[in-house]
């Protein structure tokens, strides 16, 4: 059996514009990104006439997403991202992957995260947060 593989090189974020039909913009110079990470909400429901210890599944938390990216602070899109943070927009944004069908993750966030870090014989960077709100649509 072959091992099916997804390829991150040339994976991109994509920044929705909040316009009707809504333009997705690149983000670019991100080095990588991890998230989603959620998880769903568990409900106690044993009982005393319970054998051991039940569970119902609640809501799905679909978590946060966070990236790294060389700062560029003459790019519209990274400036944007700073922007949504100070004035708490929710925004849509798209993940898409590399795979020949290029799967795409749709999703509202906040940006609630983010920092700049500078070393030395280093570029500037930025780490952002985007935390989910809603459901993550895989398509």
């Amino acid at each position: 059996m072959t091992t099916t593989k997804v390829d991150t090189q040339a994976t991109q974020l994509k920044r929705g514009d909040g316009a009707s039909p809504e333009v997705f913009t690149l983000v670019g110079q991100i080095t990588d990104i991890q998230g989603p990470d959620g998880s769903a909400t568990e409900i106690p429901i044993s009982t005393l006439d319970s054998t051991a210890v039940e569970v119902a599944m609640g809501l799905m938390d679909e978590g946060s997403i966070s990236l790294n990216m060389v700062l560029d602070p003459a790019n519209a899109q990274q400036t944007g991202l700073r922007t949504d943070r100070t004035a708490k927009t929710l925004r849509n944004f798209k993940i898409v992957m590399t795979d020949g069908s290029a799967t795409t993750l749709d999703f509202a966030a906040y940006v609630t995260g983010f920092s700049l870090d500078a070393s030395g014989d280093e570029v500037w960077r930025a780490s952002i947060t985007l935390r989910i709100s809603g459901a993550v649509a895989w398509s």
